[in-house]
């Protein structure tokens, strides 16, 4: 059965500061969680949250250890970082861009504008909760 999650009904959360997230589909927060009858319910397999990053705003250099990211620029201009910071690499992104990162690999952004913010959606696949992504932080959470 469907399940419809109210972005008013979400409180943000701020596991990566100064990002401020809703987690939408995630079957702790959201209680997204059906009722088979055959066992103790069914997990969706994936997570989607909607993050808000402030202007300038920036996360920590991170990975996930069980599962690849996808994200879709809704508003903004961002900077993405990606690889470990001997190869890094970056590429500028906006509104419309969708970006994929895999399994394993350290990634981080920050928010180009010092006026606006910005906003994306994100998605962990295979996942039913943010932590069995098993985030690993590479630094302490940036201040903004």
């Amino acid at each position: 059965m469907a399940k419809l999650i109210r972005v008013s009904d979400i409180e943000p959360e701020s596991y990566e500061p100064p990002l401020k997230s809703r987690r939408g589909i995630d079957a702790k927060r959201s209680k997204v969680i059906y009722d088979t009858g055959y066992d103790n319910g069914i997990k969706p397999r994936l997570t989607m949250s909607r993050t808000i990053i402030p202007p300038g705003g920036e996360n920590q250099r991170h990975y996930h250890v069980k599962c690849d990211a996808g994200m879709h620029i809704l508003s903004g201009r961002l900077r993405m970082f990606f690889g470990p910071p001997h190869k890094e690499e970056q590429a500028d992104v906006e509104a419309g861009d969708f970006v994929f990162v895999p399994q394993g690999e350290i990634h981080s952004l920050i928010n180009l504008s010092k006026t606006e913010p910005a906003e994306l959606i994100s998605c962990y696949g295979g996942v039913s909760y943010w932590e069995e992504a098993e985030t690993i932080f590479l630094e302490p959470p940036r201040k903004k």
